[in-house]
């Protein structure tokens, strides 16, 4: 099996921190005891944002209510319900099968000989133990707070993890352009992070427009961060941060505004760099954070700029490609003669297809470029299905060009070696293409090229029919194999040095 397609898994959904109010949820089944908390905890704030109460009275209500609410950040949770250990089921649910590790679960209890504190956080996943008799409204307030701050920080280590899993994910491949966004994507996750929690981080680039006023949002993290990417980045900021744009780009420097820093990241081969924006802090940069901010300035457009500097390239060889294969058209055409073994048996059983003469010569010239390119993708097929060896995005790339070039033969050649491992009966890779969705060109391509393997062994005509007729209406066409059956003594001819 090849691993030339090979796709990333799906994102897994992670946790957010909350963008207006932190989440309390209320388990208990004395009506009192929420009016008291909301009452004690009416004036709460933390990092400039309030509490959301919801409330539950009993264990299955807020089952219910934590599969409502994951994001919730506390749970004050009564022991005794409609059973005398209902709240530690309800603790225990919360834990194992809704596998929520962030919401902070403080259980209160107003019998507490009933489930002895030692036994309760020793065998229950809670993070703190209050006899509602000593909880005073003060206490309670510490509680919170305490809470709150951890389950914070557990929220940002989590994001932290993350964005460092993409960008180890996309350091192996960072030959593509969907994989330098998403190291870039992951590079702002982790920013944001690590340097005070941002309300929205945004990383914007110019491409290859002087103008600033082209920025576009290449990543973004944060608030109503899927409907930014793609926008001028002008467009999303606030209108106090406006200003301070054009004075940040024409000075590629950075600036501390209260609650938003702008930082420009300078290129070493576009006209324009990029523009690093975060906006919703909630307190002011550190010494060492900014120096952070800095060296992130200073580098991340190092690694886009390499993979710009490979984007020029396939354009380059894009057009050459595509100015060759009109040249090599011509040559094939007058000097087929001359042309290796290959390409003239794909020419042969080409024209004993339906295909015009247009099509056919298309498809004997593009027999020059799989030629080569095929022998590069055949490493591939001895590697462990489970692996993409950089050596084989290496491989990868060397073709892209020819997807890229303006020229039908290029793109005849390019689909065929994304088909080469298609089967007639559609149980081939990458894409499982049965009968006639693969096309009639690369069938020929493909198999000229296997007809020209065997071939090369010691095989009589008898035998090596005999191999072809096995692969009916399995690897190739009926009317391929019929069309091989009724030239191979041409066939073979050809296959001759």
């Amino acid at each position: 099996m090849s691993n030339q397609f090979l796709f990333a898994d799906e994102p897994v959904q992670q946790q957010e921190l909350p963008q207006d109010y932190w989440k309390i949820l209320i388990v208990d089944d004395e009506p009192e005891v929420h009016a008291v908390t909301k009452l004690a905890l009416s004036d709460f704030s933390f990092l400039g944002r309030g509490l959301e109460f919801h409330s539950a009275f009993s264990g299955e209500e807020a089952r219910e209510l934590a599969t409502n609410h994951p994001d919730a950040a506390i749970v004050l949770l009564d022991v005794v319900m409609e059973s005398d250990d209902a709240g530690l089921h309800v603790a225990k649910f919360i834990r194992e099968e809704l596998g929520n590790r962030f919401t902070r679960i403080i259980l209160r209890t107003g019998q507490p000989g009933q489930a002895p504190e030692r036994t309760v956080i020793v065998n229950y996943d809670i993070n703190d133990y209050k006899s509602k008799t000593e909880l005073t409204a003060q206490k309670l307030f510490t509680a919170v707070m305490s809470s709150l701050r951890s389950y914070r920080d557990i929220i940002s280590i989590d994001h932290s993890r993350r964005g460092l899993e993409k960008v180890i994910a996309s350091s192996t491949n960072l030959f593509a352009l969907q994989s330098m966004e998403h190291f870039v994507d992951g590079l702002v996750q982790q920013l944001s992070w690590v340097i005070g929690g941002a309300r929205q981080t945004l990383y914007a680039t110019a491409g290859r427009s002087p103008n600033p006023e082209q920025m576009i949002i290449r990543a973004a993290y944060g608030e109503d961060a899927d409907q930014l990417m793609n926008q001028q980045i002008k467009a999303a900021l606030p209108k106090k941060v406006l200003p301070e744009v054009d004075k940040v780009v024409r000075s590629h420097g950075i600036y501390y505004g209260d609650d938003f820093v702008l930082a420009y990241c300078p290129s070493q081969c576009r006209p324009q760099g990029a523009l690093l924006c975060m906006t919703g802090l909630t307190r002011s940069l550190s010494d060492s954070e900014k120096e952070l901010l800095q060296l992130f300035a200073d580098n991340v457009q190092l690694a886009h700029d390499n993979v710009t500097c490979l984007q020029d390239t396939d354009e380059l060889l894009a057009q050459l490609v595509a100015r060759l294969m009109e040249l090599e058209q011509t040559h094939v055409a007058e000097q087929l003669d001359k042309q290796s073994a290959y390409v003239r048996m794909t020419h042969e059983l080409a024209q004993a297809t339906d295909m015009g003469p247009a099509r056919v010569q298309q498809t004997a010239t593009a027999a020059t470029l799989y030629e080569r390119a095929e022998r590069l993708f055949a490493v591939m097929d001895n590697q462990p299905a489970t692996k993409v060896s950089p050596c084989q995005e290496r491989l990868k790339r060397a073709v892209r060009p020819l997807h890229m070039a303006e020229s039908d033969v290029a793109q005849i050649a390019y689909r065929a070696l994304n088909e080469r491992l298609e089967r007639w009966d559609g149980l081939g890779l990458p894409a499982g293409k049965q009968g006639e969705a693969i096309a009639m060109e690369s069938q020929v391509l493909v198999l000229a090229f296997h007809l020209f393997k065997l071939a090369q062994e010691d095989l009589t005509e008898a035998e090596l029919l005999a191999r072809l007729e096995a692969e009916r209406n399995r690897h190739f066409a009926p009317q391929l194999l019929k069309a091989v059956k009724q030239n191979l003594s041409s066939l073979l001819q050809k296959a001759r040095p």
